[in-house]
């Protein structure tokens, strides 16, 4: 079959990473795929690195010149790619493509929705999705229930599809755990806990540094190391090493950096830990740990719940859960993988088709 991904995000985000996985996890198992974008774009760059073919235009523009320019260009691609199943990942310029399937009924349209935020529910709105739109695909059941509770979709219409990764990168190296444990100064008998991603305040970091405190001084555990792997956002890492003095913890933590080694520094943890305060509409981060085979402790915000063991959730904020949490935690994990992510898609577009 031929896709066409439109995503047109500005940055490489979990909404980008599961729209790029998903076109990527598509050609290798032999369909055409474009994906188009924002010029120059992160989502763009990363289709290109993954050697797919994209088609790059100005999406997000309210000019309506530049709208006009770009429905030239959209009819000119459909007319020479002629694609089967069209997936939108944004909102911005779905509306042409949903008005384009209303009219021709020449594809199928997906949307494809990965954000925390909820959907408009407009008459507009509920009319795109409603009469226009083939299938809704959610990251998580809790978007899931919102189409289905607010805007009314039947539940035919709207699959909760949760992202997948490439087991085969993602998976443990005990070479790697060595080699990391040995740079940054981790023992044997450590047990070193972790948090992976992007110093942003939505990420929880200080809840999960309070909580390593509390354990090494309230519950007197010496063995207990934090391996904080990041990099500065809006957080710098000036910001996260003032938390670990001001919490006395900086001689037991240590910070990565960016990495280019992710896995072989997921291996050296003994227990990841998710305590995002927000987001996490997707959670790439869990799912690639669970894979790599690193249990995960996580706060109950967006698609977390859903995805990580029941036993392993935490009330967002509460250090003192997230303490017992770390202190009596579940070794058992959830993989979702690139073929679970394939085959689930599939077959939510093969029933749109048999109707």
């Amino acid at each position: 079959m031929k896709f066409l991904h439109i995503i047109n995000v500005r940055w490489y985000n979990a909404t980008a990473w599961y729209a790029v996985n998903l076109s990527r996890i598509l050609r290798d198992y032999n369909h055409e795929v474009i994906v188009a974008g924002l010029p120059g774009s992160p989502p763009i760059l990363k289709a290109k690195e993954y050697n797919l073919k994209t088609f790059e235009l100005k999406f997000n523009s309210n000019n309506p010149l530049v709208i006009l320019k770009n429905i030239y260009k959209i009819n000119r691609l459909f007319r020479n790619f002629k694609p089967d199943i069209v997936v939108c990942h944004r909102g911005e310029f779905f509306w042409y493509f949903a008005f384009k399937k209303w009219l021709t009924r020449r594809f199928i349209l997906v949307r494809v929705r990965g954000d925390r935020r909820k959907p408009k529910n407009d008459i507009v709105n509920r009319f795109l999705h409603n009469s226009c739109t083939d299938l809704i695909i959610t990251s998580g059941n809790f978007i899931r229930n919102v189409y289905l509770h607010d805007m009314k979709i039947p539940k035919h219409k709207v699959k909760t599809i949760y992202g997948g990764v490439d087991v085969s990168r993602f998976r443990f190296s005990e070479e790697g755990r060595r080699k990391i444990r040995n740079e940054f100064g981790f023992d044997k008998n450590d047990f070193v806990v972790g948090i992976v991603g992007r110093f942003d305040y939505v990420k929880g970091h200080e809840d999960l540094i309070k909580a390593i405190s509390e354990i090494y001084y309230n519950k007197n555990i010496k063995h207990i190391k934090l391996f904080l792997i990041g990099f500065d956002t809006t957080i710098k890492t000036t910001d996260i090493e003032n938390m670990l003095k001001r919490y006395k913890i900086e001689k037991i933590s240590r910070i990565s950096g960016f990495r280019d080694d992710i896995v072989d520094c997921m291996s050296a943890l003994d227990l990841g830990v998710v305590a995002s305060h927000g987001s996490e509409a997707i959670c790439r981060v869990g799912f690639e740990l669970m894979s790599v085979g690193i249990p995960v402790v996580a706060s109950n915000v967006g698609v977390l719940p859903e995805i990580i063991p029941n036993e392993n959730i935490y009330p967002v904020n509460n250090i003192e859960k997230l303490v017992e949490k770390i202190l009596n935690y579940s070794k058992k994990i959830n993989v979702f993988s690139d073929e679970d992510f394939y085959t689930q898609f599939i077959e939510a577009i093969s029933l749109v088709i048999k109707k």
